[in-house]
């Protein structure tokens, strides 16, 4: 059976623990492949593409996870995960540095919209910009007569509205509206 010599991206170490002396590096190259996969690749393909035989690829894939018998290996996947995850953890200030060189370009290259649009989020993420949204529950049905006789009121007063009715009475006999 003759093997692919197919090329492999191997992406760049973000942890210092996957250059320890024990950590070999088809071992490194693990690590690297199966944290950096994120999911897309099980840990079987990962010891593959690492130069491990197809035959034992699983078996040492488990094994190279295990605690007990490749801590060191352990360590260094764990490492390399938290690397990972900071080197992509969203903070303020990398969201207001990485908005600030969208904004830069855009104005570069006479992107307006793009630029307001970066501009704007910075300034929301840092605050600048209250978004306020008043939700108004219930309707004029669920008041009493007195509450909007009072709610009236309150919007004569508070927008010097003039007016001037005349309180129409409920007629007792309404016997003449059938005819």
């Amino acid at each position: 059976m003759e093997q692919e010599n197919k090329e492999v991206f191997i992406p760049e170490a973000m942890s210092d623990a996957l250059f320890e002396d024990k950590i070999t590096p088809k071992q490194r190259k693990f690590i690297l492949l199966l944290v950096h996969s994120e999911g897309l690749k099980t840990a079987t393909q990962c010891a593959i593409e690492a130069g491990y035989a197809k035959r034992s690829a699983f078996m040492i894939a488990s094994r190279l996870q295990n605690v007990n018998k490749y801590p060191h290996v352990v360590k260094a996947i764990d490492s390399e995960v938290r690397a990972n995850t900071e080197r992509y953890r969203c903070t303020q200030e990398r969201s207001l540095s990485t908005l600030a060189r969208i904004r830069d370009k855009a104005s570069e290259s006479g992107n307006w919209n793009a630029a307001v649009a970066a501009e704007t989020r910075r300034g929301q993420i840092a605050g600048l910009y209250v978004d306020k949204k008043e939700i108004l529950t219930g309707t004029i049905d669920s008041m009493s007569r007195d509450e909007v006789e009072k709610k009236l009121q309150d919007l004569k007063e508070q927008y010097s509205i003039e007016t001037t009715f005349e309180e129409v009475k409920e007629l007792e006999n309404k016997s003449w509206l059938s005819k």
